[in-house]
């Protein structure tokens, strides 16, 4: 397999960060969570949970971990996503 091949392989981009913001941000207008009250849950700006929230940027690890802490139904689909990986 040729080096050039191998690269392709690994940088084949499938699921990006702005399509995971994407699902987690229709994830919590289901559950009726506004900007501000995600903002104020997670413990950041309102201002950079906006740019997630409505203008579909991606979000930081760290946005994640924070959000799999604090709301139980993000770390179910978290959760079940990495088992259907697994299985």
């Amino acid at each position: 397999m040729s080096r050039k091949y191998l690269w392709q392989i690994c940088h084949k981009k499938e699921f990006d960060n702005k399509r995971l913001a994407k699902d987690i941000v229709e994830m919590l207008r289901r559950q009726g969570i506004t900007v501000k009250q995600a903002a104020d849950d997670l413990d950041m700006t309102v201002w950079r949970a906006h740019n997630w929230y409505h203008k579909n940027t991606g979000m930081t690890a760290l946005d994640l971990l924070r959000m799999i802490q604090k709301y139980d139904f993000i770390r179910q689909a978290v959760a079940d996503s990495l088992l259907a990986e697994e299985g």
